[in-house]
C-alpha cells in the first residue's frame, strides 16, 4: 500500500531539533516531504514548498522564529489558502506567546510592517523591481492569510510534543472524501471557467473566480497534471476535455 504524503514545515533556525524527531518516528509510516531531507543542490526551494498543497498530512512547527520567516510564512499562506487546510494539518505550538492576542498582533504588524517598507521601496528606486515586486507579492499573499491562520491555531486543541506523533497517525486515519470533493469542486469551477474563458493567465484567472491565487494555482496544476487543459505558449490556458 502506497504510504500517505507528510510535509514538514519549520523554520531552519529554532525548528530544526523537533523537524528531525518527528522525521524520524514518522517517516515509517509516511513519505515525508522535507527541504533538508529532499532538497539537492540547485533545486527550486519554492517549487519544493508548493507541495505543501497536496500533500495528505502537514505538521507545521511554531517557534519564535517561524512567524517571521519568509519561507516559512509564504508556506503557511500556501497551506491556509487550501479549503481542507485545517483537516490536513496538525499544529506544534512550541512557542506557547503565539497564544496570546498580545503575540498574535506583534506578528501581524510585522508584517504589516514588512509589506509597507516594500511597498515604498518600489516606489522609490528604480533597481531589482522584479526582485521587490516577487517580494511584495509573497509578504501580501501572507498578509492575507494571517489572520484567519492565528484563529485557526488559537480555536483548535493542539497537541504537545509527547503527543503529536500519535495525532499525526490518528489524523492521517480520517476519511478524506470530503476534502477530495472540496478540491474536486474547486477544479470544476475552473474547468468551466477556462471553458468559457480560455485567455486568462493563472493569477488572472485567480482574480476572476475571486479565489487566492495559491488555491487557483493547486486546481490548474492538478487540471494539468490530469491532462484536462494545457498551457499555451502565451502562459494562459485552454481545455482540452472537460470531466
Amino acid at each position: 500500500m502506497e504510504k500517505q504524503t507528510l510535509f514538514i514545515s519549520y523554520c531552519w533556525k529554532d525548528g530544526n531539533t523537533y523537524a528531525d524527531e518527528l522525521e524520524t518516528q514518522l517517516k515509517e509510516k509516511f513519505d515525508v516531504k522535507r527541504d533538508k531531507s529532499q532538497l539537492i543542490a540547485n533545486d527550486d526551494i519554492y517549487d519544493f514548498m508548493t507541495e505543501i498543497i497536496n500533500c495528505d498530512n502537514v505538521i507545521l512547527i511554531l517557534t519564535s522564529e517561524y512567524v517571521k520567516s519568509l519561507n516559512c510564512m509564504l508556506e503557511m499562506s500556501y497551506l491556509v489558502a487550501q479549503d481542507d487546510w485545517a483537516m490536513k494539518s496538525t499544529i506544534l505550538v512550541v512557542d506557547d506567546s503565539l497564544y496570546s492576542i498580545e503575540r498574535k498582533l506583534e506578528v501581524i504588524n510585522y508584517w504589516i510592517l514588512r509589506q509597507t517598507r516594500t511597498y515604498n521601496e518600489l516606489n522609490e528606486t528604480n533597481v531589482g523591481i522584479s526582485i521587490l515586486e516577487e517580494e511584495k507579492k509573497w509578504i501580501d499573499d501572507i498578509c492575507l492569510q494571517i489572520e484567519g491562520f492565528f484563529k485557526g491555531v488559537s480555536r483548535r486543541k493542539n497537541p504537545s510534543q509527547i503527543a503529536i506523533v500519535n495525532e499525526v497517525i490518528k489524523k492521517s486515519n480520517r476519511d478524506k472524501n470530503y476534502e477530495r470533493k472540496l478540491v474536486q469542486r474547486g477544479e470544476d469551477m475552473v474547468l468551466e471557467y477556462i471553458s468559457d474563458n480560455p485567455n486568462l493567465t493563472l493569477r488572472e484567472l485567480a482574480q476572476k473566480t475571486n479565489r487566492t491565487y495559491a488555491a487557483t494555482n493547486r486546481w490548474v496544476s492538478n487540471l494539468l497534471r490530469d491532462g484536462k487543459i494545457k498551457r499555451t505558449d502565451n502562459g494562459k490556458y485552454e481545455v482540452i476535455c472537460k470531466r
